[in-house]
C-alpha cells in the first residue's frame, strides 16, 4: 500500500528530474524519488539466500580446475562474488553457501573481506551430496526460519532484479517460486510447460523444441513450506516434478543475459559477455 506525502525539492534538483522524465529515463517525477529511496530503504528483512556451490560437476567430464566451480573468475572476478553482489543490491543480510569439505579457508578469504557487513555462513559438505539431503541440512542452521530464495553456484545473473521478482512471488502468493529463462536449446536443460502464470509441468532434457522456458536455478519460497515438503533426494527429479499438485507454483520470466556455466563453452560465453 502506497501513501502520498508532499516533498519540497530544490528548484535546481526538480529542473534535473524533469530533464531525465523528458529524456524518458524516468516514467514521472514520483517513480525517480520511488526509485532512490527503495534503493537507499528497501530490504529484504525476513530472508535468507540459500546457495549451493559444493558441487565440482562440469558437463559429465572431468572438472578442469583446482578450486570449487563457484570460485571460477569471470573477468577477474569469481562467480559466487558476483552472485553474492546482485543479491545484496535490494539489502539481503543474510547468505548461507553450502561449500566442498575441506574449501573454507579459499571461500571464507574471497568473501569475509569483501562483504564485511553481511552475515555469511559456509555449510561444508561432500560433493556428492543431492540437492535434497543438501537442503535440509542448510535448514538446520541459523536464520532459515522466514523467507528462503535459493540458487545455485554455478549460474551467471546480469542485471537480475530480484526485488521485482520478490515483489511479484509475494503478490501472487506462491508457495514456490521459479524464475525462468528463454533459451533456444531447450533439449540441455530443465524445462517447464507454463499455463496463465502458474507451472504445469517440469520435463528433463525434452526431445522436442517446443519448451523453451528453462529452469535458472533461482526460486523463492518459504522455511514452513519447506518443512512440509522436506523427504525429497534431489530437488530437479523428485521434488520439482511433483510441485504442481502440491503447491501454488508460479513463475517469473528473467530477460536478460543468463548462463549455467556447466562447460568450457558456457564459461567462453560469459566472459565473452563482459568484454
Amino acid at each position: 500500500m502506497k501513501k502520498k506525502i508532499t516533498v519540497s525539492i530544490d528548484e535546481n534538483i526538480l529542473e534535473r528530474i524533469d530533464s531525465d522524465v523528458t529524456e524518458g529515463k524516468w516514467k514521472n517525477r514520483s517513480s525517480i524519488i520511488e526509485g532512490l529511496l527503495d534503493f537507499t530503504y528497501w530490504e529484504f528483512i525476513d530472508s535468507t539466500v540459500v546457495i549451493f556451490a559444493h558441487d565440482y560437476k562440469w558437463d559429465n567430464r572431468h572438472y578442469p580446475f583446482d578450486i570449487p566451480k563457484a570460485l571460477l573468475e569471470v573477468r577477474k572476478e569469481s562467480i559466487i562474488k558476483r552472485q553474492i553482489k546482485t543479491f545484496i543490491k535490494p539489502g539481503i543480510k543474510s547468505i548461507i553457501i553450502s561449500i566442498p569439505n575441506g574449501t573454507r579457508t579459499i571461500f571464507e578469504k574471497e568473501l569475509l573481506d569483501t562483504f564485511p557487513t553481511l552475515n555469511i555462513q559456509l555449510l561444508e559438505l561432500d560433493v556428492s551430496l543431492k540437492t535434497g539431503e543438501a537442503l535440509r541440512n542448510i535448514l538446520k542452521m541459523p536464520f532459515t526460519d522466514k523467507n528462503i530464495i535459493i540458487s545455485n553456484g554455478d549460474i551467471f545473473y546480469w542485471d537480475l532484479d530480484l526485488k521485482e521478482y520478490y515483489d511479484y512471488h509475494k503478490n501472487q502468493k506462491s508457495d514456490f517460486s521459479f524464475c525462468l529463462k528463454f533459451v533456444f536449446n531447450p533439449e540441455q536443460l530443465w524445462n517447464v510447460r507454463i499455463h496463465g502464470n502458474k507451472i504445469i509441468e517440469f520435463v528433463e532434457r525434452p526431445k522436442a523444441s517446443q519448451m523453451n522456458l528453462t529452469n535458472s536455478w533461482l526460486y523463492i519460497t518459504t522455511r514452513d513450506f519447506l518443512d512440509s515438503h522436506n523427504f525429497w533426494d534431489y530437488l530437479e527429479m523428485d521434488f520439482f516434478p511433483n510441485l504442481p499438485d502440491v503447491a501454488n507454483t508460479i513463475w517469473y520470466i528473467y530477460s536478460w543475459e543468463w548462463e549455467h556455466i556447466q562447460n568450457d563453452s558456457a564459461y567462453e560465453r560469459v566472459n565473452g559477455w563482459l568484454m
